[in-house]
């Protein structure tokens, strides 16, 4: 029985710039790009889905892809740390033990070290325009924000030209409020 490691994106392909909370998006995309070009050492460590993930800096991490835990202190609960999306990745091609513990099969060829990095580096560039696309995509906003902000100064301009030049006091201070007590 094969065990499906759920993939979680952050945005679709048909629109990478979907509406959700930037930083919680931005952190998801760069976690992957880590998971995917850091170089970690991942092996199963027991039946059930538990994987051990050294990382270059010299951290040991224990992954539960069933649970979807991680043992590293940076575990984001929606989508899975870079440790986590690093061992599904390797399950997914065939580099490690499926999380019953059997090899993967002799029809799922094994990739090659070429072919792994390959795939790496086809996924950094997706990652990349995904990126830039997402900059582009706020540099938008910004300048939309900025013509906003840019209007509203005007607008108060206006208002505080037309108030002294027909006598009257639009500061706040001398406008009546009601008492809501």
């Amino acid at each position: 029985m094969e065990t499906d490691i759920p993939m979680v994106t952050a945005a679709s392909d048909s629109n990478p710039v979907e509406e959700s909370t930037p930083s919680i998006e931005n952190a998801a995309i760069r976690r992957e790009g880590r998971a995917q070009t850091q170089e970690m050492d991942v092996s199963l460590l027991r039946q059930g889905g538990i994987y051990e993930v050294r990382s270059a800096s010299g951290g040991i991490y224990e992954v539960d892809v069933l649970q979807r835990t991680c043992t590293c202190p940076d575990e984001p609960p929606e989508s899975g740390c870079k440790h986590y999306r690093r061992v599904r990745t390797d399950i997914q091609a065939g580099l490690v033990p499926r999380p019953d513990g059997k090899l993967p099969t002799t029809t799922q060829s094994a990739l090659t070290d070429e072919e792994i990095h390959a795939v790496r580096s086809a996924e950094a560039t997706i990652l990349k325009q995904y990126l830039l696309d997402a900059l582009l995509a706020r540099e938008l906003e910004r300048t939309q924000l900025d013509q906003e902000i840019h209007d509203i100064e005007f607008l108060v301009e206006v208002l505080l030209e037309v108030g002294i030049s027909e006598g009257y006091n639009l500061d706040e201070s001398s406008i009546p409020l009601p008492d809501l007590g």
